[in-house]
């Protein structure tokens, strides 16, 4: 599931970077954090993929004049269906019945709001000094929490509170006026009086942070900033004030302050990074006794083959590539050679620019330096790579070979011209095993057929559009080079996700007591399985219905790149280690047979597909077409790997003439909904 941030106009670039990053370091092992813009609001189809709609600090007219109208009724529409909304600062201006800003100064606002998430007036800024795109107005502002929302007794002691009031960023924030009278809505925080607030002589504290039930959803809208790291502020900036300055008072409080913005998003229902196992997360006499563990650290990368003699080969290779400093600088990553295991690991950082650490590079893992540790006599030991054993996967990958050629399904190969696997780098934890190589194509290009990358975490894997993969521990990501020829006119390339799909399900069912596992093919390119009852009392409900619950566990990305005689591909699978081998062996097999086969092409697999797959005879409803059209699935076409479909009335009675061919890159399948719609 993703959370989007929304990036257009009149959203502040630092309030949208402290936004992005603090939200993928509290909940980034469980949610693709990613941006959107006024377009992407209104076109693309977000709403069932998306857990939280973040708003963040900067200008709220903007807001109005782009997403007013058919957008915020789609915002409003999601929130009110079971969806979350976070509105911050201007955000949560924009996200009130309406707005009073600077009234009776330069920079006044005011009028209504469509959202309305709050239904009474949000008024500001609570402090004076606000200056658009400065830190003059910046404020380090305490404010008090209900307890009855954040005590451990309300959430529990993982998600509680063992402190009543923190400081937190403010810069031209709103309070939430009469907040308490609203049905619905529960008063999440509120600044602590103090005189240089407007109206400081109005009864009551001012509500700096509230909750408001919207339908079945709920939003979340703040006047002050818990996103902002003060970590990453400047404390020499000048217009902070003077010493013990804004930034200095924040970095008193920060493990608060994040501990704060954890326990708001449990609040929010999502799902949150732990604390340390064995520490509280608590604060005593201002030192952090629990840390937060966000999106791990990348670690070194880790190369080693079958035979030793493949590593040195591809080292000269690496080596040829990089320069004087033993760097491969390529156009998304830099990549530091480390000739051999006896030499030391460097350690890099992000780039970090003297005015603001650690903001202008928003993407900090894509910005460090990754390391590859040459490891030519032998795989690294496991204590170098505790998640993975590269040494007993190269023996799994060698006796899987030899079980397939002693049966005689591989008997027109020798174990010597197989390569899948023969070279692996591995990484504990890295930033996407499909990026760094289809996004660095110098590189990719000189690394050999099957070369496989592998890793245990990724904080940044792909998928396809938008879509990316958050693997949390215990799951395996790989992505393959594999270069496949032009000339093959009758084993079209578009049908190798088909190929790696199949050989990953047909792997996982030849492996003894998994042959009955319920496994099947969702077109175009991913894997599911029947989900477990909960209960014994489903069986029945089960039994009866024609259709069983499915769950999504796996899925192939291919990308593509055009060299001389040969598509370059990038295949990137999903899967369980143990499996790693044994799919790489069976792909190997299905791709030879592919592309030889007497010119057969797909047709050679076609039983063995549909007897995986999820979708014959399925009727599903065309939303590429206007007006929409209802359809039988029949299969998929021989040449291009299309998906056929014919049209069928309201008996669901096929109407003659009428196919329908569809691309797998285009389209997005929604089985629960049976829709096939343009995918974004």
């Amino acid at each position: 599931m993703n959370i989007l941030v929304y990036s257009g106009d009149g959203t502040s670039r630092t309030s949208l970077i402290h936004t992005v990053n603090s939200l993928r370091s509290l909940v980034g092992q469980h949610y693709d954090v990613m941006k959107i813009d006024a377009t992407g609001l209104l076109t693309e189809p977000w709403e069932d993929s998306t857990s939280l709609l973040v708003i963040p600090g900067g200008r709220d007219l903007p807001f109005t004049r782009d997403l007013n109208g058919a957008t915020n009724d789609r915002i409003r529409n999601y929130v009110q269906s079971g969806g979350r909304f976070f509105g911050i600062c201007a955000g949560a201006y924009y996200g009130s019945d309406r707005i009073s800003f600077e009234l009776g100064r330069s920079l006044e606002v005011q009028g209504e709001r469509e959202l309305k998430f709050f239904a009474g007036e949000c008024r500001g800024a609570v402090y004076p000094g606000f200056v658009y795109e400065s830190e003059s107005g910046a404020n380090a502002v305490g404010i008090q929490l209900n307890q009855e929302v954040f005590s451990r007794t309300q959430q529990g002691q993982d998600a509680g509170l063992d402190f009543a009031e923190t400081k937190v960023y403010f810069n031209g924030g709103g309070y939430f006026v009469d907040a308490d009278k609203y049905p619905g809505t529960t008063v999440m925080a509120w600044y602590k009086k103090e005189s240089t607030q407007i109206e400081p002589d109005s009864p009551g504290p001012k509500a700096a942070m509230v909750a408001c039930q919207v339908g079945q959803g709920l939003a979340v809208l703040t006047g002050v900033h818990p996103e902002y790291n003060a970590t990453h502020l400047d404390a020499r900036n000048p217009e902070y004030g003077p010493q013990p300055n804004v930034v200095n008072r924040l970095l008193e409080r920060e493990h608060e302050r994040r501990l704060f913005l954890r326990s708001v998003l449990a609040k929010m229902g999502l799902s949150v990074a732990p604390p340390e196992p064995g520490q509280a997360a608590t604060a005593v006499n201002g030192t952090t006794t629990g840390v937060i563990q966000g999106v791990p650290s990348i670690t070194p990368l880790f190369l080693a083959s079958v035979q030793p003699s493949y590593t040195t080969e591809l080292s000269r290779t690496l080596l040829g590539l990089a320069n004087g400093q033993g760097q491969i600088q390529e156009v998304n990553d830099t990549f530091q050679i480390v000739p051999s295991l006896q030499h030391t690991i460097p350690v890099h950082n992000p780039t970090t620019p003297a005015t603001a650490p650690g903001l202008e590079q928003e993407e900090g893992e894509e910005n460090i330096t990754k390391n590859i540790v040459l490891c030519a006599d032998a795989p690294p030991p496991t204590t170098m790579t505790p998640e993975f054993n590269m040494a007993h996967f190269f023996q799994h990958l060698d006796l899987t070979r030899q079980q397939q050629l002693a049966t005689g399904i591989g008997s027109r190969f020798s174990n010597n011209n197989l390569t899948f696997g023969n070279s692996l780098l591995y990484g504990q934890v890295v930033t996407s095993t499909q990026t760094m190589l289809d996004k660095n194509f110098g590189l990719c290009q000189r690394l050999p057929n099957g070369f496989v990358c592998n890793a245990t975490i990724q904080v940044s894997g792909r998928g396809r559009g938008r879509n990316s993969w958050i693997s949390p521990p215990g799951c395996l990501q790989f992505s393959m080079v594999l270069r496949h020829p032009v000339q093959a006119i009758h084993a079209s390339a578009v049908f190798v996700q088909y190929l790696v799909a199949l050989a990953v399900v047909e792997s996982v069912c030849s492996l003894p007591g998994y042959e009955d596992l319920p496994l099947r093919l969702k077109w175009p390119n991913d894997i599911y399985a029947e989900a477990p009852l909960d209960h014994p009392s489903q069986a029945q409900a089960a039994t009866a219905s024609s259709s069983p619950k499915m769950i999504k566990i796996g899925g192939v990305l291919v990308n593509s790149n055009f060299d001389g005689s040969e598509f370059l591909l990038v295949i990137a699978l999903f899967s369980q280690e143990t499996l790693l081998a044994q799919i790489l062996v069976k792909f190997e097999q299905f791709h030879r047979q592919f592309l030889g086969g007497n010119g057969t092409g797909f047709a050679q697999f076609e039983e063995m597909y549909y007897r995986r797959w999820l979708h014959s005879d399925a009727i599903v409803t065309l939303t590429t077409m206007t007006p929409h059209r209802r359809v039988r699935i029949k299969g998929i076409s021989l040449d291009y790997g299309l998906l056929r479909t014919v049209g069928v009335d309201e008996q669901g009675r096929e109407v003659g003439g009428e196919e329908f061919r569809l691309q797998p890159d285009g389209n997005s399948f929604d089985m629960l909904k049976g829709l096939i719609s343009q995918k974004a």
